[in-house]
């Protein structure tokens, strides 16, 4: 008997690979399972999913208003049209797996409608609104965080599913952690020999990173370490040059954080959790936007001292260049 499950989450890595993770281990379990991913048009989801060997189906994107304005009298009907969507979608399936972004919140009230099992997943040690609305419909809520187990009664602490290859890593010999290390500098053009640091702003790229990191090769005349950078899927790539090597996005991250000496990036809830399990050190500059969710995420590897964290208007090329 096929059982079909629909899993939500959308727009960004930190709630797409969660959600890959989860549809790649239920394909382990148990092959009749068919998981589809629900996504927008313009989310990584459309780069990623598909990429991974698993459907989706797109709905209209429906952000929640942050602010007063005009386009809050037509949320309404634009989140009308979503459920619309999602209840064609979701008929006739098992259950609805949720992990928050713009798509979540339209899933859960299309399952509430057709009566669906949902199941949420809650990355972020500040809960969005998507998921803070589904739990009170869920029959399940897992989380990442266990302060956020302490606020949320009945909820589940289960961490953050993760890539296979992350979760791997640390069964890795030293002589294979070496070869990776040496052929990922070799991609680059780098000596693996000599400290490397991988920088990345997260699947969209970060303008203010991406700026530092600019002026810092131009300031440090030469004598900056060896650095790999991630713009942004959608960003111009800045021309290579001797120790200094740009992609659009690193879709074989275990290797990056394998090959690293050091990371500059973004604290999302998925990058935090792949840094605690590959043990590397790192430099935080938390998205200022949102409602401090990333500042919060961050706080496990500051304890641990396996980060240090800088505010978004600080990091600058000077902060590099005096830190």
């Amino acid at each position: 008997m096929t059982i079909r499950v629909i899993l939500a989450g959308g727009g960004t890595a930190g709630h797409i690979e969660p959600a890959l993770a989860v549809a790649t281990e239920l394909k382990k379990i148990n092959p009749d399972i068919q998981c589809e991913f629900l996504g927008t048009i313009t989310g990584l989801e459309n780069a990623l999913v598909p990429g991974r060997g698993f459907p989706l189906r797109v709905i209209p994107k429906v952000a929640m208003p942050r602010e007063l304005s005009l386009s809050i009298l037509f949320w309404p009907f634009r989140l009308a049209g979503s459920i619309g969507k999602c209840l064609r979608i979701m008929r006739g399936a098992q259950v609805v797996i949720g992990f928050g972004g713009y798509v979540s919140a339209s899933a859960y009230l299309a399952a509430v409608i057709l009566r669906i099992p949902i199941v949420i997943h809650e990355a972020n040690a500040k809960p969005g609104w998507a998921n803070r609305l589904g739990r009170f419909f869920a029959k399940k809520v897992c989380v990442n965080f266990q302060s956020v187990q302490s606020k949320w009664a009945d909820s589940i602490h289960t961490g953050m599913p993760l890539r296979r290859d992350i979760a791997e890593i640390s069964r890795l010999s030293a002589e294979q952690i070496q070869e990776i290390r040496e052929r990922k500098a070799r991609e680059w053009g780098f000596d693996s020999k000599k400290p490397i640091v991988s920088v990345f702003g997260g699947s969209t790229g970060s303008e203010r990173i991406n700026d530092a990191i600019a002026e810092y090769l131009i300031a440090s005349n030469g004598s900056s370490p060896q650095i790999a950078h991630a713009v942004g899927l959608h960003n111009t790539l800045p021309i290579n040059r001797t120790g200094y090597f740009a992609t659009h996005y690193f879709h074989d991250i275990a290797d990056v954080y394998i090959a690293s000496d050091l990371l500059i990036c973004r604290s999302g809830a998925v990058t935090c959790a792949e840094l605690a399990v590959v043990n590397r050190y790192a430099v935080l500059i938390p998205l200022p936007i949102g409602n401090g969710e990333q500042e919060a995420n961050a706080d496990e590897l500051m304890a641990r001292d396996s980060a240090t964290m800088v505010r978004n208007s600080i990091f600058s090329s000077s902060w590099l260049l005096q830190n």
